[in-house]
């Protein structure tokens, strides 16, 4: 058997040992697994950061990886646990939206709900990425029928990314989230901006002026500069500081990009 790379995505932090324990268990199950961790600094029970992170960093894997992730408000209800397969990857996880953004594009290939009440599932009410996520990519990756593990499903819960629109000449869209580094990204992908190519245009947000920039590097300290970063979408940043610090940037934040006035 072909050991495949196992990734980790949770907000449980390094200190409390609850990486370790998941690590642990993995490699109880399978000896020689590849274990990479993606994050655990997800801000705690953040499923739409989590979202984004298990997008930006899952495509990037090689076919039959197996990406587990646990940012799960809802641990011990009633909630669905899922096993996806989506381009030639697998993912477990929480049915709270947290896996939806890495098909945001196209549909996934298959769609499970988890069984509970089975020889290979451990009760602890807490800790579903230990006694249940765990062990469900473990099972996977020893070559269990995947009808074993879980039943087919159809509807599944989806973080709803709201697109942005043109108004009175007027591209507006918003703020989706903030990286490490303060900076905002946006849901204007650079395709929406094209509209704008035969003239100058403004960005704004929060009555502050962007200017668009090749890099980070390109403004100057404290400046407010946006740019088009690595997943094509627009990105405002505070060069050298915090955007969302520096501005009182907050997520949901109307983003406004408009033809500026034409000198006479």
């Amino acid at each position: 058997m072909t050991v495949p790379i196992f990734t980790l995505t949770t907000d449980f932090g390094t200190r409390e040992g609850y990486v370790g324990a998941m690590k642990g268990r993995i490699l109880s199950q399978v000896p020689g697994a590849q274990i990479v961790d993606i994050s655990h600094d997800i801000p705690a029970q953040d499923v739409r950061t989590a979202a984004w992170t298990i997008r930006r960093a899952s495509a990037q894997f090689p076919p039959g990886s197996i990406h587990i992730v646990v940012v799960d408000p809802g641990v011990g209800s009633a909630r669905a646990a899922l096993l996806v397969r989506h381009a030639g990857q697998w993912y477990v996880g929480p049915d709270n939206g947290v896996l939806s953004l890495c098909w945001l594009e196209n549909q996934p290939e298959a769609v499970y709900r988890l069984h509970r009440k089975t020889d290979w599932w451990q009760s602890h009410q807490s800790f579903d990425g230990l006694s249940l996520f765990a062990p469900a990519a473990c099972c996977l990756a020893a070559g269990m029928p995947v009808e074993q593990l879980g039943v087919r499903q159809i509807q599944y819960q989806c973080i709803e990314i709201p697109q942005p629109h043109f108004s009175a000449g007027t591209l507006i869209g918003e703020i989706l989230h903030f990286d490490h580094f303060g900076n905002g990204i946006t849901n204007i992908r650079l395709d929406k901006l094209r509209a704008f190519a035969e003239t100058p245009f403004s960005i704004r947000c929060v009555s502050v002026t962007y200017a668009l920039a090749d890099h980070y590097a390109e403004g100057q300290s404290g400046q407010a500069i946006a740019i088009i970063n690595s997943d094509g979408l627009l990105e405002l940043c505070c060069f050298g500081k915090s955007a969302q610090e520096c501005f009182g940037l907050r997520r949901g934040e109307l983003v406004m990009v408009q033809e500026m006035p034409r000198q006479k």
